[in-house]
């Protein structure tokens, strides 16, 4: 009796299911014509048109995207989520994208647009800065869960999370520590040396580095008090830091990239190679070499002798913002998309090394 009343209704399910999948594939073709998207890119339309999204009762529902408002390849952030989902802060949104073929497969839509910022809590929800705020979202229903209203400027430029779990908001006007629970204020920062906090790292000991318009400088969390300001990076623009494995602090600027001893506070070293180029973004993997991204290029380099090892060929775009090493893989946020290569590279493999192009889009 069950099942004779249900099976008209599954039919006519499964026929207006059919109807929907046909229409948004023709809008997605409409797209392509109207954009001039290729479809030999690593994106696909259709992925962001609709997603098919699984309900406790196992049936499966179509869940609208809108793909208009997160067509950008300009990678400003990157984040592997603790579920191992890839997510992509660009300057027309947030989206999630699949890390093998590069097929969107869900956005987020926020009240600005701009992502500057991107991290991921001890609850696995995200927090996201834009140039006009700051937003903590769950990124499993895209709802906006918390929104920082007491933060030193509304302009984010760099996020960090402490051993505690607070969550350190970088700014154009100073810095704030706040609650990764409701977004409470904890402490403010208003009055640091250089006034924006470009960049944010957290160091082997936990203390939080600091790259602003004017140095860097190092923070106790526990006490949200500046510990020591580095004499021979003051004056110069710190825009990229990262930690390698012994410990010690790199930081990239508009001209070089310097070594930090964390223990003396003592600039120690600078890698002559890439003297004058404009360092954006920094990594350094298990092994201790340090990729590094620039305005015109990726290049590794060897933090023993400060050789350039390899220069990176076919990125998305040759303007580097930001690199993630994960596992084994370096994601390679560009201008015009977002890259990937193998982290630990092959001797063979090293000279002429070939990044692979996973998310672009061309118009």
């Amino acid at each position: 009796m069950f099942a004779a009343t249900q099976m008209p209704q599954l039919n006519t399910s499964k026929a207006i299911a059919k109807t929907v999948l046909a229409i948004t594939a023709n809008i997605a073709s409409l797209f392509v014509v109207s954009y001039g998207l290729n479809n030999a890119e690593a994106i696909n339309i259709n992925s962001l048109i609709t997603q098919q999204k699984s309900t406790t009762g196992g049936s499966r529902e179509l869940v609208a995207v809108r793909p208009s408002s997160n067509f950008d390849s300009r990678i400003s952030a990157t984040l592997l989520d603790s579920r191992d989902r890839l997510w992509l802060g660009t300057w027309q949104g947030l989206i999630q994208i699949d890390q093998l073929t590069g097929k969107a497969i869900s956005s987020i839509s926020l009240p600005n647009s701009t992502v500057t910022a991107l991290i991921e809590d001890n609850r696995g929800l995200f927090w996201v800065g834009t140039t006009s705020g700051l937003y903590q979202i769950n990124p499993n229903s895209g709802k906006i869960e918390n929104i920082a209203i007491q933060l030193s400027s509304s302009r984010i430029l760099s996020l960090a999370m402490d051993r505690a779990g607070f969550i350190w908001v970088g700014t154009d006007q100073g810095i704030t520590r706040i609650s990764p629970y409701n977004a409470e204020t904890y402490a403010r920062l208003p009055n640091i040396p250089g006034t924006a906090a470009n960049v944010m790292q957290i160091d082997n000991a936990g203390n939080i580095w600091v790259g602003t318009l004017n140095g860097l400088f190092k923070i106790n969390p526990g006490t949200a008090k500046i510990t020591a300001r580095i004499p021979f990076v003051s004056g110069q623009i710190v825009q990229s830091l990262t930690v390698d494995p012994s410990g010690t602090v790199w930081a990239g600027t508009p001209r070089n990239v310097i070594e930090i001893n964390p223990k003396t506070n003592k600039a120690i070293a600078r890698i002559n190679t890439v003297t004058g180029r404009d360092i954006v973004a920094l990594a350094s993997d298990k092994t201790g070499e340090l990729w590094i991204g620039m305005r015109d290029g990726l290049v590794l380099a060897n933090t023993y002798n400060g050789e350039i090892t390899s220069f990176i060929s076919n990125l998305p775009h040759s303007s580097v913002v930001n690199l993630l090493i994960s596992d084994r893989q370096v994601w390679i946020g560009t201008m015009g998309g977002l890259g990937k290569i193998n982290a630990k590279l092959k001797k063979s493999e090293i000279p002429n090394a070939t990044a692979t192009v996973i998310y672009t889009i061309q118009k």
